[in-house]
């Protein structure tokens, strides 16, 4: 790890991370009334290696298909976050680093987060439109296991180092991100693999908790 004043940018998971629920994807289809015993079988053939993650979301998009962007929306707007998303997010803010967020789940809210916390760089996948109607295609842009693609992209983009990055997420599609950056927080881990590269692990229902383990100064 390099000394703690160099560090320039932190990046977040999304999903589990700084909202309560661990999947957006799963959180619109229990809205709606169609997780169980329909689009929850896509996670658990993706789960079990039967199809891929591409796969996985083009079967959730496709439930979506016809219904209008701004219904999801005001879905996605509905998400908890966990406490103490403003105090951290402050905090990194005050000391002058770089906010950036790598998410495997939807633009839609991803988008919205951005604008709310004023984040620097964030990247997620886009559920295709026309006219406001959703076509039940999706751009996929960050694959579940692959966000490392991505740390490259944002630490060229800013100019840093990835021994200047904090990454901060809380699963198994965080680990190449971990193994890429200086320093690592795995906030509530749902994986025990992302625990054991993690630099710090932390259980808490508040992100605020993180402040005194973050090696910024």
């Amino acid at each position: 790890m390099i000394k703690n004043h160099q560090f320039k940018l932190v990046i977040f998971d999304l999903d589990g991370t700084l909202t309560q629920e661990r999947s957006i994807w799963e959180y619109i289809h229990k809205k709606l009334r169609k997780w169980y015993g329909f689009a929850e079988e896509y996670q658990n053939l993706f789960l079990a290696g039967k199809i891929s993650y591409e796969e996985f979301c083009e079967r959730d998009a496709q439930v979506w298909k016809g219904m209008k962007v701004e219904e999801l929306s005001k879905i996605v707007e509905t998400v908890p976050f966990h406490p103490g998303v403003d105090e951290l997010i402050d905090y990194i803010k005050q000391k002058g680093l770089k906010l950036s967020m790598v998410s495997s789940g939807l633009s839609l809210l991803s988008n919205w987060v951005h604008e709310k916390y004023g984040f620097d760089y964030s990247v997620s996948n886009d559920l295709l439109h026309e006219n406001g109607i959703l076509t039940g295609k999706v751009k996929i842009q960050v694959n579940y296991d692959k966000k490392a693609e991505w740390v490259k992209k944002i630490v060229k983009q800013f100019g840093v180092n990835p021994e200047e990055v904090v990454a901060i997420g809380d699963s198994k599609g965080d680990m190449d991100m971990f193994q890429m950056v200086g320093f690592s927080i795995a906030f509530n881990s749902s994986c025990k693999d992302l625990d054991k590269i993690a630099s710090v692990c932390i259980q808490s229902q508040n992100l605020a908790d993180i402040i005194p383990r973050i090696p910024i100064y």
